[in-house]
């Protein structure tokens, strides 16, 4: 199967995930000089054996090999200083189509009056895959009234001028919606769904996950369910969604495991935190077994995040060097 096929495929809800990864992980060896290198001496067995490549690498290395195909667009990571991560994206439809079908699976399919409020990304000049999501998800479910709206007098606009019908869902950062509910306590339409897409460090103190969907749900006026988090990020294809607690749920397309931090090929032991590991078969034209920075606890058929590790303490990064600068 090629890859343009398994990019067809990997969102069906009769899905062989092992088989479909197995192609994906041979494919991927063959088509990133970066991942080939990575693998030497590896076997493969399943994907839980697959080398997971830290998200470092995004970094430094080319992850596709640039005579494989055209780039569509190359979507940068998000921060404000340092070399950021760049994920070349071969064929937007399959990002396209990992964003619609889990939001339909996690949300339905509306219509929505989707209200959006992302101004430090809108005013970066770097792609980012956080607002191409938004935007598709916009463009497929959401109603005319959807929009971005970067000024707080604009949003309380929205909030105020929403038309009954559509359930309302807002899309912010975590310390984004923060602020503006610490600034004054603005109230959402009932039925609103709050939906926090991370960004859980800023320059401020770190806050829990659920103390901070407690304050966005009072600040809000909604209930503490109707607030929901996004996780992704740029080297990946896929999100993850909380279901109105803490934990996140991946698609059927993604499997996850939790690794020991010193050593990312063993299990982090006893159900204790360790890093989070995804094979996620919507980078069929990157890497899909990629070794995240996040550190979490598996909870039954999901995780919870902890917060961000050291990179300095993430091993298995040394062929970085090897890369270009």
């Amino acid at each position: 199967m090629t890859a343009a096929e398994i990019g067809e495929q990997f969102a069906e809800p009769d899905l062989d995930f092992d088989d479909l990864a197995a192609e994906v992980y041979e494919h991927q060896k063959a088509a990133s000089p970066t991942y080939r290198r990575f693998c030497e001496g590896h076997a493969w067995s399943d994907w839980t054996s697959a080398p997971f490549l830290p998200s470092e690498a995004f970094k430094w290395s080319g992850i596709v090999d640039p005579n494989f195909g055209p780039v569509d667009l190359a979507f940068a990571s998000s921060g404000t200083g340092g070399r950021r991560s760049q994920h070349p994206v071969l064929d937007l439809k399959v990002y396209e189509r990992s964003v619609t079908v889990q939001f339909a699976q996690v949300f339905g399919t509306g219509p929505f009056e989707i209200v959006a409020h992302l101004p430090t990304y809108r005013a970066s000049d770097e792609p980012s895959s956080l607002l191409y999501m938004v935007d598709t998800l916009i463009s497929r479910f959401g109603t005319e009234r959807s929009r971005f709206v970067d000024d707080p007098s604009a949003f309380d606009t929205a909030l105020e001028e929403h038309a009954p019908g559509a359930p309302l869902i807002v899309f912010g950062s975590a310390f984004g919606l923060l602020d503006l509910v610490e600034e004054i306590r603005r109230r959402a339409p009932a039925g609103a769904t709050i939906v926090e897409t991370g960004g859980m460090k800023t320059y401020r103190r770190e806050i829990t996950r659920e103390e901070l969907h407690e304050r966005l749900a009072a600040g809000f006026g909604v209930d503490r369910t109707s607030v929901r988090s996004e996780y992704g990020m740029c080297e990946l294809m896929s999100q993850c969604y909380t279901r109105g607690g803490e934990v996140f749920f991946p698609p059927s397309w993604m499997r996850f495991k939790v690794v020991d931090v010193d050593n990312p090929e063993l299990p982090a032991r006893d159900g204790r935190p360790g890093l989070l590991a995804v094979f996620d078969l919507a980078n069929v034209h990157s890497v899909s077994a990629v070794l995240t920075s996040d550190l979490a606890v598996e909870r039954g058929e999901g995780f919870e995040l902890l917060g961000r590790a050291d990179a300095a303490e993430i091993r298995g990064c040394n062929f970085l060097v090897q890369s270009d600068p």
